[in-house]
């Protein structure tokens, strides 16, 4: 089967917004992500994210977000999504996140927290999740 037609008869699980600064890592989230039936937004920075989230908010089921990122950090990014739609639904990426931080995030709407490096068996559970309780 060709990749257009494969496209075309997979089923569309949802659509998410990877916000990842690192290439390799965006380029092997949306591949693995697009595999597993999802459209795939991604955004390479903080203020890409927030465009790209105000301008596709009514589409995007949730959004993978990793706190360190060029021009805002990713609890900004969040604030700034959230302020858009008090229902996002973020799971947030870190490599190490303050316990204090998280507890302040986590009461703010943070849906889920994955440790970086983390397993994409883990966060395709996730986001299964996520997308089907819409």
């Amino acid at each position: 089967m060709d990749q257009v037609s494969d496209k075309v008869s997979r089923p569309h699980h949802g659509t998410i917004l990877i916000v990842e600064d690192e290439d390799l890592m965006l380029r092997l989230l949306k591949k693995f992500f697009s595999r597993h039936g999802y459209v795939v937004l991604e955004a390479s920075n903080g203020e890409q994210a927030i465009e790209i989230y105000r301008n596709n908010k009514q589409q995007i089921d949730a959004v993978l977000l990793d706190m360190r990122l060029p021009h805002k950090t990713g609890e900004e990014v969040f604030f700034e999504m959230k302020a858009e739609n008090a229902a996002v639904n973020v799971v947030m990426a870190s490599g190490f996140l303050e316990p204090q931080a998280r507890m302040e995030l986590t009461r703010a709407g943070i849906k889920h927290f994955v440790a970086k490096p983390y397993e994409l068996s883990e966060l395709g559970r996730i986001f299964e999740s996520l997308v089907k309780n819409q």
